[in-house]
C-alpha cells in the first residue's frame, strides 16, 4: 500500500513539473502551392513565413521560367527555375523554393513568370518573420486561397490568454503539492498512532 501511494505522489509531482515547464510554439515547415494555368496563377499572392516551401505547378503543355531577386541575410539572392510542360510521371513540371530562415529576410518577393521569354505573370509573396512565438495568425491576418481575408487577433487577447494559461498551470501545481503534503502528514500521523498502539 505504501509503495502504491508513493508511486501516485511521484506521478503527480512529475505532472506538476511538466505543466509548469514553459511552452513554446514553433512554426513548422509548411508548403504553399501555386498552380500555373493557361491564363492565370492561383493564388496570385500569398503571405507565408520563413521556413516555408513554395511550389509552383505548371499544368499546361509549355515551359515556363520563374525568377526573383531579393536582399537576403548574406547578400542578394537571385533565384531562377524552369518548369517543363505538364507531366504527371516526373517533377519536371514544378519549381520549388525553400525560404530558409538562415538566408531569407522578411520581405515581399516579386516572382516573375516568363512564358516563351516574355513576362507573363507576377506573383507577390510576403515572407513574414518566423520568431517562434506566434499563437495565432500573422499580425495582419492572412489571405486564404480564393481571396478571403482572415482577421488577426489582437495582441492583448493573446497575452491575456497566456496569463490565464500560466495561472491555471500554477494553480494546478499548487493544488498537487498541497495534496501530496497533506497525504504525507496524514501518513506520518497514522504511523505515529500505530507506534503508540504498539507500545
Amino acid at each position: 500500500m505504501r509503495w502504491k501511494l508513493m508511486r501516485i505522489k511521484i506521478a503527480l509531482v512529475m505532472v506538476a513539473v511538466l505543466l509548469m515547464a514553459p511552452t513554446a510554439s514553433a512554426h513548422g515547415a509548411n508548403t504553399f502551392a501555386f498552380i500555373m494555368r493557361n491564363n492565370s496563377v492561383q493564388p496570385d499572392e500569398a503571405s507565408v513565413q520563413q521556413n516555408d516551401t513554395l511550389i509552383f505547378y505548371n499544368v499546361v503543355d509549355r515551359n515556363r521560367t520563374l525568377t526573383f531577386s531579393t536582399e537576403g541575410k548574406n547578400g542578394t539572392i537571385d533565384w531562377e527555375c524552369e518548369t517543363g510542360p505538364s507531366n504527371s510521371t516526373t517533377t519536371d513540371d514544378e519549381c520549388r523554393v525553400w525560404l530558409d530562415p538562415e538566408y531569407y529576410n522578411p520581405a515581399t518577393l516579386e516572382i516573375q513568370i516568363f512564358n516563351n521569354g516574355t513576362l507573363w505573370h507576377i506573383v507577390n509573396v510576403t515572407v513574414l518573420l518566423d520568431n517562434h512565438t506566434e499563437n495565432g495568425p500573422p499580425a495582419g491576418g492572412f489571405t486564404l486561397p480564393g481571396g478571403g481575408q482572415e482577421p488577426s487577433e489582437s495582441i492583448d487577447g493573446i497575452e491575456y490568454q497566456n496569463i490565464l494559461l500560466m495561472g491555471a498551470i500554477l494553480s494546478f501545481a499548487a493544488a498537487a503539492c498541497i495534496w501530496v503534503m497533506r497525504n504525507n502528514l496524514r501518513e506520518n500521523s497514522n504511523n505515529i498512532a500505530k507506534e503508540d498502539e504498539g507500545e
